[in-house]
């Protein structure tokens, strides 16, 4: 009998089908499919930036004078425990830059990281207690304790702060010679009001013997360091003739200097009649 055509066309079929089938279950049984091939999954997202970066662009923007930005980066970063974002933006609350300021949200800030032994954090937290206002009273005990902290560490500014303290007897039992010491240790790091200081020191002989030679000198030492009431104390050093040859002329120029740089005391003493031009 000869072979049905259309029955050898099927068989073919068939036996095609049976051999291609092995492999789709192979492929099947590896958890894959033919349109997998084709669809793949989305990557996963980024992870998101930690606290150190968030901190790094939050400065960045502080840098830029982009107070938005700062805030934006800072505000999570201090979140989470970085240092120096609870730094930037206690800063930012204690200054007012790009927020209202607020003592109480600045010590909120700057509180974690004193406590991590921050220098900067610790001075800013005796000024807050040294000033007071918006939400934080004055306390010059406070005020004493964070800027000994601070001081201990080298920092200039909270050294010559101590030393006021101390030559005042506010928050701590008061003692000329121990201030001496606060704003000799700031002088020596170029601290400039503390170099004013010392020549008040030894103008007045509070805690050393009165040298109106030294108290130029360091009133000198004040004014080439920018200091204005340095240059206010050596105009009327001039005028008084003390510790310098009396002149009229020095002593305007230096007061001139002074109200130029926002001393408020020198400008009101050019305005005396005893100064003419």
């Amino acid at each position: 009998m000869s072979p049905n055509p259309r029955l050898s066309v099927l068989l073919l079929l068939l036996a095609g089908a049976a051999l291609l089938l092995p492999g789709c279950q192979t492929v099947t049984s590896a958890g894959r499919s033919v349109a997998s091939l084709f669809h793949r999954p989305a990557p996963p997202p980024p992870p998101p930036p930690s606290a150190a970066e968030l901190t790094a662009t939050g400065l960045d923007a502080l840098r830029r004078r982009d107070w938005t930005a700062a805030l934006a980066a800072l505000m999570p970063a201090a979140k989470q425990g970085d240092k120096r974002a609870q730094v930037a933006l206690g800063s930012m609350y204690f200054t007012g830059l790009g927020v209202e300021r607020d003592f109480a949200d600045a010590a909120h800030w700057l509180t974690p990281a004193a406590g991590q032994g921050d220098p900067v954090a610790q001075y800013l937290l005796g000024r807050i207690s040294d000033l007071g206002g918006t939400g934080v009273l004055q306390d010059r005990a406070a005020a004493a304790h964070w800027y000994e902290l601070a001081a201990g560490q080298g920092h200039a500014q909270a050294q010559y702060q101590l030393g006021l303290l101390y030559l005042d007897g506010s928050g701590v039992t008061e003692d000329p010679a121990v201030a001496m010491s606060w704003f000799q240790r700031a002088a020596a790091s170029g601290n400039a009001a503390a170099m004013t200081a010392i020549g008040m020191d030894y103008a007045e002989g509070r805690s050393v013997a009165p040298d109106d030679r030294l108290a130029i000198d360091w009133f000198r030492r004040g004014a080439a360091g920018g200091d204005p009431d340095a240059m206010r104390r050596l105009g009327e050093a001039y005028y008084q003739g003390q510790g310098v040859p009396q002149s009229r002329t020095l002593a305007r120029e230096w007061l001139q200097r002074a109200a130029a740089a926002g001393n408020e005391q020198a400008a009101q003493r050019l305005a005396m009649p005893e100064l003419p031009e």
